[in-house]
């Protein structure tokens, strides 16, 4: 009974596969300040027909941009109802990225702006669906939805030594996965791993998986420490890391939810995040990782250093962890999802 169909839009796809619907762009934007994303749009008429022929009851935006700028129009259009999802701090990312106030100022009124047009709004943690309502979103529209991670996938299983191919000199590997960018508050990472690396010798290895904007002036500023930077990685590739790490790092202060600190968790391999934002209400504090001040980096050292000089304690997070994942199944967060979207 769960009939839907994900519409995109992104070139030299074509159609995908059953259930989904690509229609070729007929334009793009460029992001100055991120030039490895681009926003393609299609033509909006070919969309308006693509909705009206398929009789669909209901549209739901994923992101603000093109494709749910469209979709929102659409649904003026058509007299559709139409919920939406905060799955992206954009107004933090633009402040971040440009170091411009007004820029963010800016992000906010246009956010406000589209989700009180949504009869919905769904936020993936109630940090986020907090600020929105802050910020001037109608507080009778927001849901915080369930969102689980693929643990088939990502296994213990997984692990493999996957790291020795680098040659690295330490005996623990500090993780994080993510876009290397400055949004993702990773001068904090810097700051932390150079004071351990000043303490503890190279008893631990920095491994950055990813690619961003950030990364030129990350590894500068890393240069003389045990730091790997894999770029992005994929695949098996991508689950074997995880699983062959020992200890996972997210200092991001914006993700809404934070996908990756599942992931890992999934892999069990126990997790170091902060107070701010959506991934901490994805961890069970003390058991499954840590919860550290996210403006600072000697709370973040503190608890790392703890930490690697007692690898029971992380073997013990480790399998609870993936216990806790074990609850979170992407089944189990799609039925509960499903359910939300019946009762609203």
């Amino acid at each position: 009974d769960k009939d839907y169909t994900v519409i995109t839009c992104d070139r030299g796809h074509g159609d995908v596969g059953p259930g989904v619907k690509n229609f070729t762009p007929i334009g793009l934007y460029d992001l100055p300040e991120y030039p490895e994303i681009k926003l393609f749009y299609p033509s909006f008429l070919e969309m308006l027909s693509f909705v009206y022929d398929n009789d669909f009851t209901h549209l739901h935006a994923a992101t603000p941009g093109p494709i749910g700028l469209m979709a929102l129009l659409i649904s003026k259009v058509l007299k559709l109802p139409i919920s939406g999802t905060y799955h992206t701090a954009l107004p933090q990312y633009a402040l971040h990225l440009t170091g411009d106030d007004a820029m963010e100022d800016l992000m906010w009124r246009f956010m406000v702006w589209f989700y009180n047009q949504m009869d919905k709004v769904y936020s993936p943690s109630k940090a986020f669906a907090d600020e929105l309502i802050e910020k001037g979103v109608n507080a009778n529209k927001l849901l915080v939805y369930p969102r689980g991670v693929d643990v088939n996938r990502f296994h213990p299983k997984k692990r493999n030594g996957f790291f020795d191919r680098y040659n690295l000199n330490g005996n623990l590997k500090l993780l994080y996965v993510g876009r290397v960018s400055k949004e993702k508050n990773l001068h904090l990472l810097e700051q932390m791993f150079k004071q351990l690396h000043a303490e503890h010798g190279p008893k631990a290895d920095l491994i950055i998986v990813g690619d961003g904007p950030y990364r030129e002036e990350m590894q500068q500023n890393l240069e003389g420490v045990n730091c790997l930077f894999t770029g992005k990685l994929d695949g098996e590739d991508l689950t074997q890391a995880y699983a062959s790490s020992d200890l996972f790092i997210f200092p991001s202060t914006t993700d809404t939810f934070g996908k990756v600190v599942l992931e890992a968790q999934a892999s069990g391999v126990p997790v170091v995040v902060t107070d701010m934002g959506g991934p901490q209400e994805n961890v069970i504090p003390d058991e499954t990782g840590v919860i550290v001040r996210g403006d600072d980096h000697e709370p973040l050292f503190s608890a790392v250093s703890d930490l690697i000089t007692d690898p029971d304690r992380i073997k013990r997070m480790g399998q609870s962890a993936r216990n806790y994942m074990e609850t979170r199944s992407y089944q189990k967060a799609f039925d509960s999802a499903w359910q939300m979207y019946k009762d609203n």
